[in-house]
């Protein structure tokens, strides 16, 4: 009896032994199965969530609302916008440098930088990953975030979406635009002023209308298919004739009338502008920098819909 008694406690051991590992093994896969290995635009591979849900970032939010994900979090400078309206509402501004303090505070799951000097400091919070502003076109961004977030297939249907539209305004500009005639993109900034390639507002013009650069920017976006390389050019106002095609876009990021001052004004009121044979012809559009200006997929959306208007007047 004392040895059926014994035999009994050991086989129950085993069983609760057994139960454990197997424990541990569900545990472990369970585990597995909700993390992926992410590798950013550094190269560096990163461990992150499968469906992460609170996530904070300090560039993307477009992007994220494009593939219908609004982030617990964003920096000041992406929030600072009118064009994305209630899309942003109850999105945290964690400052501008970041507040380290808010993101905690927030207690995110993932976080998605561009600057991966902020890696260090963020990553102890969550993981962090970064798809570097510079490294990647408007294209690139989506389809980054759209690996980030599980949204690979969302990502792709929204850029087949966008050249589709891009396809539909190009046939609205046909004869506005002579295949031959070329198209100027100016920049004013206070006392700045900047000649554009193929990124931020360039990529409408130029790449999703498919309307033709200026000789001294074509060679510049020639050898750089996806516009990553060259953004735009700080020059002088005397380079105005050499740079100016036969239609201007002049975008000015700053005082809103002339009468304020700044670069625009001194432009505005030159001889060397007035000469010009774009301005002469009445060939030039004077726009204000939102949404035109902010490199990212809605923002281009909406400039795309609203460049035919501009360009048809």
């Amino acid at each position: 009896m004392k040895q059926l008694k014994t035999l009994f406690i050991m086989v129950i051991f085993l069983l609760l032994i057994s139960a454990c590992g197997q424990d541990d093994q569900t545990s472990q896969a369970k585990g597995e199965s909700e993390t992926k290995i992410y590798t950013d635009t550094t190269g560096v591979e990163v461990e992150i969530p499968k469906n992460p849900e609170r996530i904070v970032t300090t560039q993307y939010l477009d992007a994220m609302i494009a593939l219908g994900h609004k982030p617990v979090g964003a920096a000041t400078h992406v929030l600072d916008n009118n064009y994305l309206k209630e899309k942003q509402e109850g999105v945290v501004d964690i400052g501008n440098p970041v507040n380290v303090e808010k993101v905690l505070e927030l207690e995110p799951d993932l976080i998605i930088t561009a600057n991966p000097e902020e890696v260090e400091q963020l990553s102890k919070i969550a993981p962090t990953v970064v798809i570097a502003f510079n490294a990647v076109d408007v294209y690139g961004q989506l389809t980054e975030v759209g690996k980030v977030l599980g949204k690979e297939d969302e990502a792709e249907a929204w850029i087949a979406d966008y050249k589709e539209k891009s396809e539909e305004a190009q046939e609205q500009l046909n004869g506005v635009i002579g295949e031959d005639e070329t198209v100027s993109i100016f920049m004013t900034y206070k006392n700045i002023l900047r000649v554009y390639g193929g990124r931020n507002i360039g990529h409408i013009f130029y790449r999703s209308l498919g309307l033709t650069p200026p000789p001294y920017i074509q060679e510049k976006i020639a050898d750089d298919p996806e516009f990553v390389e060259f953004n735009n050019e700080e020059i002088s106002m005397e380079k105005l004739p050499e740079l100016a095609g036969d239609h201007i876009i002049m975008l000015n990021y700053g005082p809103e009338t002339s009468e304020e001052g700044g670069m625009f004004n001194d432009i505005e009121n030159s001889t060397l502008w007035q000469n010009l044979d774009a301005v002469e012809a009445g060939n030039f559009h004077v726009i204000q920098q939102e949404p035109w200006f902010t490199y990212s997929p809605i923002a281009s959306k909406e400039s795309l819909e609203l460049s035919v208007d501009l360009l048809t007047k």
